[in-house]
């Protein structure tokens, strides 16, 4: 409301009691606890990314189970997804620890609708089965509910879940039809700290769910890893974005640590707790869904934060494709209330892109709170945009990036890790991607011989 076009929102609003007049809404309060003084932990840790956070800084944020495990935080946002009561039951269910675990969800739904179960609740009421996970921690499950009318895509949602985080060692993101392999809990952080990086976020692409987790023994079974090194302009006018497109599988290159490579991805995200308070969602980004990983990827990768892909799986993603095509098809999307906010979503991305420096020039947009939820210092957004070939000025992408990440990439910037385990020391690296084999001037790959160059690239990583 706050972004759309005001005088077609007088008239909406007549339309549909439901929406407050003022635009506001009672939310989740952010964390911000008393000991890390009077001016706050974003303060505290680097002061908005002004700096580097030391390890002594790092070292105050994330607190242990009672029996002396790191805490982890998982948001999971949701609309009207009937996938995402058992997923919030997979993510303790097989967990080695789930008394380590708490998890977030913002639960966008109609009331009354009995198709999707709210997302909080187990399958059956407790006293008929209290055996359930969701039963058993429901004491470790936090749920903020929305109503559907509200939803405008899933950067506020995320906005909305990261308010929820309450100071985990840990935090994870995850969508909200998801499954998970035994001992995912385990796994994911062992492979966390091989990285030895204080500053390493694992995200990717995650591979498709069919016939990739074993029925019986709940253990991963799909034979690669995706790794994420495509990104291209989609879009135009000023809707005009950078997308992370489909991203290369195959086994891993690299082993006994995970993989650097140069995005990060809002459906899984696993890192340090200090990640989310320092790189909150933005909560002026309506109706925007794609854009938003390069959007929090820069920010993120400009306060010193440093993204890897997981040697191995250990969650599986529920796409709308084979044999879930049809139930996944008839899920309800946030696009439904695009018409109730009228102008938001061009005001939103002229934000985004304005922010990280892929808009138009002389656009303007608002900049309310960019303190908050703009660019870090430590590192500048045009080393990143230089690093893996990314012309913001004409708004084009070098192609054939794929063929370098992985083992390539990965041993030219691994040896600048400093020693304080502080994240790439990247005014160390004298690195800019070219495209080696660029096509002809006005000649583009046909779409085929892209997608054969990244399979062909997933075999070296």
């Amino acid at each position: 409301i706050f972004l759309a076009n005001h005088d077609a929102m007088k008239s909406i609003i007549k339309q549909h009691p439901d929406l407050p007049p003022d635009g506001k809404m009672a939310v989740p309060k952010f964390w911000k606890p008393t000991c890390y003084g009077p001016k706050g932990v974003r303060y505290f840790l680097g002061n908005h990314g002004d700096t580097l956070i030391t390890p002594e800084q790092a070292a105050q944020v994330g607190s242990f189970s009672p029996n002396g495990l790191e805490t982890i935080f998982i948001s999971v946002a949701s609309y009207r997804d009937p996938e995402c009561q058992p997923t919030v039951e997979d993510i303790f269910a097989r967990a080695d620890h789930p008394e380590r675990l708490r998890v977030g969800i913002v639960d966008q739904r109609v009331e009354g609708d009995t198709s999707v179960p709210p997302c909080g609740q187990p399958a059956v009421p407790c006293d008929q089965d209290p055996e359930q996970f969701m039963c058993k921690y429901a004491h470790l499950i936090d749920v903020y509910e929305v109503d559907a009318i509200l939803s405008v895509g899933p950067v506020f949602a995320r906005h909305l879940a990261n308010r929820m985080y309450r100071g985990e060692y840990f935090a994870m993101q995850v969508d909200s039809h998801v499954r998970f392999v035994e001992h995912w809990d385990k796994m994911l952080l062992d492979q966390w700290k091989s990285a030895n990086n204080e500053m390493a976020v694992l995200t990717t692409y995650l591979s498709d769910i069919t016939d990739s987790i074993d029925p019986v023994t709940h253990a991963g079974i799909h034979p690669g890893r995706p790794i994420m090194c495509k990104t291209d302009f989609e879009g135009s006018g000023k809707l005009k974005h950078l997308r992370h497109g489909q991203q290369p599988e195959g086994p891993a290159g690299i082993h006994g640590e995970p993989t650097l490579h140069p995005f990060w991805a809002a459906g899984f995200s696993f890192a340090r707790g200090h990640f989310v308070v320092q790189v909150p969602y933005d909560q002026y980004e309506p109706m925007v869904f794609q854009g938003e990983e390069i959007f929090m990827g820069l920010r993120g990768w400009s306060y010193g934060y440093d993204y890897y892909a997981p040697e191995t799986s250990v969650a599986f993603h529920m796409y709308a494709i084979k044999k879930n095509k049809s139930k996944r098809k008839k899920v309800k999307l946030f696009w439904e209330n695009s018409n109730l906010y009228p102008g938001s979503a061009v005001e939103g991305m002229k934000r985004l892109n304005g922010i990280i420096g892929t808009g138009d020039p002389g656009d303007t947009y608002y900049d309310g709170d960019e303190l908050d939820y703009g660019l870090g210092k430590v590192r500048p957004k045009e080393q990143f945009y230089t690093l893996y070939g990314i012309h913001t000025d004409t708004q084009t992408v070098e192609d054939h990036l794929c063929n370098y990440v992985g083992k390539y990439l990965h041993n030219l910037f691994k040896p600048h890790l400093r020693e304080n385990r502080m994240g790439i020391d990247f005014s160390q690296v004298k690195f800019a991607y070219k495209d080696p084999n660029p096509p002809k001037k006005d000649q583009k790959a046909p779409a085929a011989q892209k997608q054969n160059a990244a399979k062909q690239a997933a075999k070296k990583q």
